[in-house]
């Protein structure tokens, strides 16, 4: 989890709270929800000023909690999707461009919206933008994969609401055009990263 991780090391490089008084094991542990809202808590104690940021945060983990609770993923509808993204994926570039693909359903219940951008600090506060977030449940018992839709990522929020299937070529003609790129130079690129959600996120899923 990203995020979690970034907001810790944020913390303590600002001097919110100190390195030897976290466990970080277990406030990386999505089984310790209690252990990591004691320590927003005792951040929140110790400081002015970090409260807004603190509770921006919580509240991104309040709807991972409730996505994880609430969106409870079937095995078997989950192993089948699976093994249609390893079979895509098994394909050459060639053959995944003559792809049609479908954004997943619940994709929408997915997001989280933030304030901030935890996903990627170079300042000495989280840059003040709205940021979403998708984070995706599991059918095992883990932390779910969570995905910061910036850069090429935000592509998924321009097409959430996209309910018709769609070909790779009309995709790549999409997103070349509003990004002002010609087609071939955006392609690999694009390839890749149709891959890597159909694999690892299931938020584009393959038509067979």
């Amino acid at each position: 989890m990203k995020t979690r991780k970034n907001f810790l090391d944020w913390a303590i490089a600002q001097d919110h709270i100190l390195e030897n008084e976290i466990d970080q094991a277990k406030f990386y542990s999505i089984h310790e929800q209690n252990y990591m809202y004691g320590v927003l808590a005792k951040i929140i104690e110790g400081g002015s000023g970090v409260k807004v940021f603190v509770e921006d945060f919580k509240s991104l983990e309040n709807q991972r909690y409730r996505i994880m609770n609430e969106r409870t993923i079937k095995e078997i509808y989950a192993v089948s999707q699976v093994g249609i993204a390893i079979d895509f994926c098994a394909q050459s570039d060639a053959q995944k461009r003559e792809g049609s693909f479908l954004v997943n359903p619940d994709l929408t219940n997915y997001l989280v919206q933030s304030a901030f951008l935890w996903n990627d600090i170079e300042n000495e506060n989280p840059k003040t933008i709205d940021t979403y977030y998708v984070i995706i449940p599991t059918f095992i018992d883990v932390a779910p994969k969570e995905i910061c839709l910036t850069q090429l990522n935000a592509l998924l929020l321009d097409i959430k609401d996209y309910r018709q299937v769609f070909t790779y070529a009309e995709l790549l003609e999409l997103v070349a055009g509003a990004m002002d790129y010609e087609e071939k130079e955006l392609d690999q690129q694009l390839l890749d990263f149709v891959t890597a959600q159909v694999l690892y996120y299931r938020t584009l899923l393959p038509v067979t």
